[in-house]
């Protein structure tokens, strides 16, 4: 019994996380950032309403932004990719990926980096940045690879 539950054990999954380019993190922070130092100016002059109103303002956009960026992952099952974002969570199977290419496509998807990796599925493209882009994509074409042998096997 024990032969027969190691021999279906899958293997542990792989997690990737995201590339992060620094004129990204830039750009996300600009506004609070902005806020804080307007407000610390405004504190300084004496308008606490509006020092206070910036400062609430900071504390909102860093928040919007953490939980739409924080954690920025990419994990390889056995059978099945989940992507997370934030609080963006999609799970692919691996069964559905018709196409995985390296891209540096401007378009929008759980990616901090312009190092992208586009999957496309018969459903919708997905676009990621992997901070090791090469070992995820081998990775991942491999596990494509024996899903495919696993399927194309006849059954005794």
């Amino acid at each position: 019994m024990d032969n027969e539950r190691s021999s279906k054990r899958k293997l542990p999954a792989t997690t990737y996380h995201s590339g992060i380019d620094l004129w990204i993190v830039v750009m996300l922070t600009l506004a609070p950032t902005t806020a804080l130092v307007i407000g610390t100016y405004l504190l300084q002059q004496g308008q606490g309403g509006g020092a206070l109103t910036l400062f609430l303002c900071a504390a909102a956009t860093a928040s919007l932004t953490a939980a739409a960026t924080i954690p920025c992952r990419y994990t390889l099952h056995d059978d099945g990719l989940t992507i997370r974002c934030g609080l963006l969570c999609y799970q692919i199977p691996l069964a559905e990926i018709i196409s995985i290419t390296k891209s540096a496509t401007i378009l929008s998807g759980p990616a901090l980096s312009m190092k992208r990796v586009l999957i496309q599925t018969s459903k919708r493209s997905y676009i990621l940045s992997p901070k090791q882009r090469d070992s995820f994509i081998q990775n991942l074409e491999q596990k494509l690879r024996e899903i495919d042998r696993a399927t194309s096997r006849p059954e005794s």
